[in-house]
């Protein structure tokens, strides 16, 4: 079953960690310029990227994991993602002994993936394999409990991780109570995971409703990119506060798009002609495509990204210029991350349909 408002919110996830990564290049070191403020708009627009995929996988794994064998779901959930991440922290292992000259060597693979990802936006699946393997239980405890002790947790991971990090950071007080965890652990995501399984359900209901959400997102992303203007101003460096997956502005954005993409794409129920109540399945047949395909566009995304910016495919895309042809970072920025992901997208199409090889990106 595929639900339209699901398929359409990995995309637009995906998109916008694509987004992310390509206008990254522009923000360090920090300076008062034109490509600064481009790369500044475009990240702090895209930080929802990687909380709403979280949300997301919140909305489709926890309802009912509590009714599955709990060795079935982790051997449908995990082992799936283990599965291409073994492959692909492979192919990125060699590609940076081959192509990026690190002084690394074969017997140091396994250690490492141990100790840290193989290439940078590997964190993610870490990540997603301890939400996983959380996700059994969790689901006991959202089916059992009270909805106010789920709310109650959400407020506290909040209050933990984007409340303190206000006292601590900007204003400069050591608190104890503090967490050191680092900002991108499971802990600090898992209240968007809670999160997504707890508005799977809510539909904005009046057009004064979407309204205020479109004006909550806005407001946090105005606020994401004047506040990063600021504080890197203020300490003569780029400063990635207001950009941390957590920060109120980043939950704002992340909660308001969630509830918009509903709010508009609502898969509604309806009764069968025995009497059962089902679940329409009116996302797009592309669509379902390409939701099935994200998985595997976040695993290639990266080297597709460094291929065509170092033109190792025999031609130049990146965010200045497109086949030789010069253009502004404000029209090159969507461009190369479109370029992005159509490149990545093809070579995953073409593995899904090959039997001996599609786990490596689904």
């Amino acid at each position: 079953m595929r639900l339209f408002w699901v398929d359409l919110l990995k995309v637009l996830a995906i998109f916008g960690v694509i987004i992310l990564h390509v206008s990254a290049s522009l923000l360090v070191p920090f300076e008062t310029s034109k490509e600064w403020w481009i790369g500044n708009i475009y990240d702090s627009l895209s930080r929802w990227c990687v909380p709403l995929f979280v949300m997301v996988s919140g909305a489709v794994v926890l309802p009912g994991v509590e009714k599955q064998p709990l060795g079935q779901f982790l051997l449908v959930r995990v082992i799936r993602i283990l599965i291409p991440f073994l492959v692909w922290s492979g192919i990125y292992f060699l590609y940076r002994i081959h192509f990026k000259e690190d002084d690394l060597t074969l017997s140091q693979f396994f250690p490492m993936l141990l100790s840290e990802p193989i290439y940078y936006h590997l964190w993610f699946i870490y990540m997603l394999v301890v939400l996983y393997l959380f996700a059994p239980p969790a689901g006991v405890f959202l089916n059992q409990a009270p909805e106010k002790y789920t709310w109650y947790l959400i407020a506290l991971w909040f209050f933990w991780a984007s409340l303190l990090p206000i006292l601590d950071k900007p204003l400069e007080n050591e608190l104890y109570f503090f967490p050191s965890m680092d900002d991108y652990s499971p802990l600090k995501l898992s209240g968007y995971f809670l999160l997504g399984y707890m508005l799977k359900d809510q539909r904005i209901q009046s057009k004064r409703q979407f309204f205020i959400v479109v004006l909550v997102f806005l407001i946090g992303g105005a606020v994401t990119i004047i506040g990063t203007f600021l504080m890197s101003h203020d300490r003569g460096e780029f400063s990635p506060f207001f950009y941390k997956y957590f920060s109120i502005t980043v939950v704002a954005m992340t909660l308001s798009l969630f509830l918009m993409v509903k709010g508009v794409f609502h898969t509604h129920k309806e009764t069968t002609d025995d009497g059962k109540e089902q679940i329409r399945m009116n996302s797009p047949k592309f669509l379902q495509k390409l939701g099935m395909s994200v998985f595997g566009i976040y695993l290639i995304h990266a080297l597709v990204l460094e291929l065509l910016r170092d033109g190792r495919l025999g031609f130049i895309i990146d965010h200045t210029s497109v086949f030789g042809v010069a253009i502004s970072p404000a029209a090159g920025i969507p461009v190369f991350a479109a370029s992005i992901f159509i490149f990545s997208l093809i070579p995953v199409f073409i593995l899904s349909y090959i039997p001996m090889v599609r786990k490596m990106v689904a």
